[in-house]
């Protein structure tokens, strides 16, 4: 009966010790690039901005780890957006007139259809990792290195850029203006201009990458991480089609938002480089034999 409870015992040990369970903290530095509305994009090597953050990560085994990160840069990009009156903030123009004699904005319309915008973001992210191959936190000749898929679940926060190209009203409001090629801003429900809006979404980040350990308590990764977002206003064109298809009767564009948005959200990926540090390591000692005066590691 000894003999069977120290086998069971040795046997318990054994399954404790196999997942090897670690943690681990780094920090990530690398690239994104932004894909959405804007058109005609020919130069997307000028679109890359640059990415960075914090990470930590809980192994539970060879294969399977859960990751949190916390993500800061920006995004932006430049191109064309046809059929609507655009302007620079910066033709910026105050008039006073109008049947109340009161200041007003207007601004000057651009003479093409180019348009940009940037903006600050944040995101908090948690993935699921599972590596293809065995591998070990810590180790420099045996299962140090694998790839890895990911998939998981973030937060993405962009705050009113108040920058880039705004969307002008289709048509010259009023005729004690001096010219007709100075316009007011398209204003939504709450008298924010286009690009004053911010931007708030969950995303599903999923991402493909590699690992390996360069010594027995640094690792490092490279990772290609797409992000699917559940807003359409990262470019500063939320539901961009209704600026282009004007209501019959006001003739300005609609306030709803056109059919199919979820089909019309905005997209960006991310080519990060991680470096991380062994926080913790579960060694796999069996109770029963540290006891018992001898221990050994599984």
């Amino acid at each position: 009966m000894k003999k069977l409870l120290i086998a069971l015992s040795l046997f318990h040990c054994f399954l404790s010790a196999y997942p090897q369970k670690s943690a681990d903290i780094g920090i990530r530095l690398g690239g994104a690039l932004y894909w959405g509305d804007i058109e005609h994009r020919t130069d997307l090597l000028k679109d890359v901005t640059t990415l960075y953050g914090i990470m930590g990560r809980y192994n539970f085994n060879k294969r399977i780890s859960v990751r949190g990160q916390l993500i800061n840069g920006s995004l932006k990009a430049a191109g064309t957006f046809d059929g609507v009156n655009l302007a620079e903030p910066s033709a910026h123009i105050t008039q006073v007139g109008g049947p109340n004699n009161f200041p007003d904005e207007f601004y000057l319309k651009k003479p093409d259809n180019s348009y940009n915008f940037i903006r600050s973001v944040q995101s908090f992210e948690g993935l699921m990792e599972f590596n293809f191959l065995n591998y070990e936190m810590g180790s420099t000749k045996k299962n140090n290195f694998t790839p890895y898929i990911g998939l998981g679940i973030g937060v993405f926060y962009s705050p009113p850029p108040r920058q880039g190209t705004l969307i002008l009203v289709p048509q010259v409001e009023y005729s004690f203006l001096p010219s007709k090629t100075l316009y007011r801003p398209e204003l939504d429900a709450n008298m924010n201009k286009t690009n004053d809006a911010n931007a708030l979404t969950p995303t599903i980040p999923m991402a493909f990458g590699i690992k390996y350990n360069l010594s027995k308590r640094i690792g490092a990764s490279a990772e290609f991480c797409v992000r699917k977002t559940f807003t359409d206003n990262i470019d500063n064109l939320k539901d961009p089609v209704r600026y282009q298809n004007l209501d019959p009767v006001s003739g300005h564009p609609d306030d709803k938002f056109a059919s199919g948005n979820f089909y019309n959200n905005d997209w960006f990926a991310s080519l990060q480089v991680s470096v991380y540090w062994q926080l913790w390591t579960d060694k796999g000692i069996c109770v029963f034999r540290e006891k018992s005066g001898i221990k050994k590691n599984f």
